[in-house]
């Protein structure tokens, strides 16, 4: 068998920089210098090294060392080794300063604007070298987009489905409320049954929407199926239908700014939705990045 071939020499990579810095130094009692050990230790490494390694590494002349051919040729490699350690090493404690790296945010367009935003100006003011990424999605889609490993967290309109394999952290509550235009106006003092709702046309998200199942969650508990006339997938333009009188919605009342007892108002309902919750959801199990904890830490959430 040659020498070296299939085997594991299991050097060790003090063995290897000690090498490097005599190479590099051009003598013993430099590399010594240079890496604050003896010259004695310096010279008992380099001859551990090409007993290891089966043939002689450097020539040591009065002057000092060159390499031989095979010298040189590790030096080469193993110094490009060396300084992609010496990245790898610098770029991790990048990260675990916040100097560098990235969090990737699954959340609506609703809970972006709406509550993130704000979250999301304050981490980028001070850690300003971490690259933020948010990706608008469906709450179903953020999960999704979570368990393939796309987004590190993701912040969602609770309840969720199937929630065994996320850790699920409360962080706000919420309220839906009905909302009418200026047509609707008496209804803001009378308020209306949900018995009487399909009586009035009724505008609505999606039902891709968590938040459209949950409202259809609602009315079914009390006996009723929602009949909307329009269904889309944007809470805003859903407001702007309101505001030229096509008809009711619900929105989130702590999301918006659009009911103003002029264009727009608030309608009681009877019974009134139960409050839930925007949640911050993560993999069980899977620890977060120290730019996601550091996230985190702005929005004083546990993690």
């Amino acid at each position: 068998m040659k020498k070296g071939e299939n085997l594991n020499l299991d050097i060790s990579l003090d063995l290897y920089k000690i090498y490097c810095a005599v190479v590099r130094t051009g003598n013993m009692s430099a590399a010594a210098k240079e890496l604050y050990i003896s010259q004695p230790a310096v010279s008992m490494s380099v001859r551990q090294l090409e007993d290891r390694m089966g043939s002689p590494l450097l020539i040591r002349t009065t002057k000092g060392v060159r390499t031989t051919p095979e010298g040189s040729m590790l030096y080469e490699y193993l110094e490009q080794a060396l300084s992609l350690i010496k990245t790898a090493e610098k770029k991790y404690f990048e990260m675990v300063n916040l100097e560098d790296g990235e969090i990737r945010i699954g959340a609506s367009d609703t809970v972006i604007a709406n509550y993130l935003m704000p979250y999301l100006e304050k981490f980028n003011n001070i850690y300003p070298n971490i690259n933020i990424k948010v990706t608008n999605k469906t709450t179903y889609e953020s999960l999704k987009l979570l368990k393939n490993g796309s987004v590190d967290l993701c912040f969602v309109n609770l309840p969720i489905e199937n929630s065994n394999e996320f850790d699920i952290i409360e962080c706000i509550e919420i309220h839906d409320c009905l909302v009418g235009g200026s047509k609707y106006r008496e209804l803001a003092e009378t308020g209306i049954k949900l018995s009487e709702i399909n009586k009035y046309p009724l505008l609505l998200l999606e039902d891709l929407s968590n938040t459209r199942r949950y409202i259809d969650k609602f009315a079914l508990e009390n006996s009723i199926e929602l009949h909307p006339i329009i269904e889309l997938g944007s809470s805003d333009i859903l407001l702007d239908f309101v505001k030229i009188n096509l008809g009711l919605t619900f929105t989130i009342k702590e999301f918006t700014k659009a009911i103003d007892n002029e264009n727009i108002f608030e309608i009681p309902l009877t019974p009134p939705v139960p409050p839930r919750s925007v949640g911050l959801v993560k993999l069980k199990g899977v620890a977060l990045s120290n730019s996601a904890k550091g996230f985190c830490d702005i929005m004083d959430i546990k993690v």
